[in-house]
């Protein structure tokens, strides 16, 4: 059996996660010269400049799945992000990188997120970190989707000791922040495993968590979760 669903027994996703998603992200991603006053929610204003407030570098989106819950997820989300881009919607990110897991390799995530991001145009506002977002489901007995499992494979190796160019300290995920979204069954005894072996594997590797894990579960209705979760990810 699959579940493409998942949970094991904790909501963890809840709205006030998902309604601070952006705003984290957002904050783990910028560096600002400024004080450390909290930053104002971002708020949808036409006049406003996209360089403004916007990272000038995509969101990474990246989705394991095996009945279609995750993928669709997935696209949605980043269709909704690239065709904001030229609206007046304001989005913390100007475009979306959508992909399978597996392709990691093909895309050349890890050099890329071993390298800095691209500056952001604005001097009171440093982009230091990539920001990337994974969406998985479980299948059968607690296993990754087969669009996925190359990629968890590699993230339960031991991770190198350094990302390319970086000082021998600094962990190959240091220039990441993420957020993981994970999709499950709570009838089913490995509730969301993949996901929090993401989430888990991430963070190892020197990532940083923007908001907890968040977990879906089939059984009670992915929505409670994924659209308070999808609304926090678009600023809503």
């Amino acid at each position: 059996g699959e579940q493409e669903g998942e949970g094991e027994g904790e909501k963890e996703g809840t709205k006030a996660d998902a309604s601070s998603l952006a705003k984290d992200l957002e904050e783990a991603l910028v560096v600002s010269p400024e004080s450390t006053a909290a930053k104002a929610p971002i708020e949808i204003e036409p006049s406003r400049q996209p360089t403004q407030s916007q990272s000038p570098t995509p969101l990474f989106v990246l989705y394991g799945s095996a009945t279609g819950n995750a993928e669709y997820i997935a696209k949605d989300l980043a269709a909704s992000i690239n065709n904001a881009s030229s609206s007046a919607d304001a989005l913390p990110f100007t475009s979306a990188d959508c992909m399978e897991m597996n392709h990691f390799k093909r895309k050349k995530l890890l050099e890329t997120w071993s390298s800095p991001p691209d500056p952001s145009p604005t001097p009171s506002q440093i982009q230091n970190k990539h920001a990337v977002i994974a969406i998985c489901s479980t299948t059968g007995n607690g296993d990754a989707p087969e669009n996925a499992s190359r990629f968890l494979r590699f993230l339960k190796k031991p991770p190198p000791p350094a990302a390319a160019g970086a000082s021998s300290s600094s962990p190959p995920l240091h220039r990441v922040a993420f957020a993981v979204l994970g999709l499950g069954d709570t009838n089913y005894d490995q509730f969301c495993a993949s996901g929090k072996a993401i989430d888990r594997k991430l963070a190892e590797w020197g990532g940083t968590r923007a908001v907890p894990l968040a977990c879906a579960d089939e059984a009670t209705g992915l929505e409670a979760t994924v659209e308070p979760w999808l609304e926090g990810v678009l600023g809503g």
